[in-house]
């Protein structure tokens, strides 16, 4: 294995391809779902021949697409955040407060995981079924959190690893520019493009970089 590879591995970049794939998947089962609960619907009020599936299959479809799809939106800062004081610290501060929460988060999503592991272990164990007339093993049901919450810490994890390297080497890369979120989109992309004028304006020290809501005097001159 080369240096380069070792690198993409050790730093966990491999998360991002793992959280787009996850957030396609979802994309297809919450269209899968919607298809259902419109056959469920026509065969039970327009045919009169309802089924006994579709409901159950359609809440499990759901809830794929919520955790298994919280990775792609972890990925791109779809989640709810306040981050109104946080913006108006310099990018550098911003990102150390970025790395600390995504710590936290990190604690969080494995305690999930441990917990829900536990529970997907004792349903294999046993081999429960729901009570339904569907009988879908539990353990396939039981799985999507925990493998959703892991693809939570594999995010976190190439964040807050990219956020270092950042900080350590005084400079922005793409990606600990995106830990910043949603409001600094502009300076992640700026950041890919070395030769761009919010690239050559963002300092080491982390205090007269380019603020999406900032603007230079040559800037404002523009039409």
């Amino acid at each position: 294995m080369t240096m380069r590879a070792l690198k993409y591995v050790l730093t966990f970049r491999w998360a991002n391809v793992l959280s787009e794939i996850a957030g396609h998947l979802s994309a297809v089962a919450l269209v899968l779902a919607t298809l259902i609960m419109t056959y469920g619907v026509s065969m039970r009020y327009v045919f009169s021949k309802p089924t006994v599936w579709q409901t159950e299959v359609s809440i499990y479809l759901l809830v794929f697409v919520t955790f298994v799809g919280a990775a792609y939106g972890l990925k791109h800062h779809a989640h709810v955040g306040v981050d109104l004081l946080v913006e108006l610290l310099p990018l550098r501060s911003q990102l150390v407060v970025r790395i600390l929460t995504a710590l936290l988060a990190l604690g969080v999503a494995g305690a999930v995981v441990w917990t829900s592991y536990a529970t997907w272990w004792e349903a294999v164990e046993g081999g429960f079924r729901t009570s339904t007339a569907l009988g879908a093993p539990l353990s396939v049901v039981y799985a999507i959190l925990p493998v959703g919450m892991l693809l939570v810490i594999f995010q976190y994890l190439a964040f807050i690893i990219e956020g270092i390297e950042g900080l350590l080497s005084g400079e922005k890369t793409a990606a600990s520019a995106a830990l910043l979120g949603q409001g600094n989109a502009e300076l992640a992309a700026a950041v890919e493009e070395p030769g761009s004028t919010t690239a050559a304006n963002i300092g080491e020290a982390g205090v007269e970089q380019t603020h999406p809501l900032h603007t230079t005097t040559d800037e404002r001159r523009q039409p």
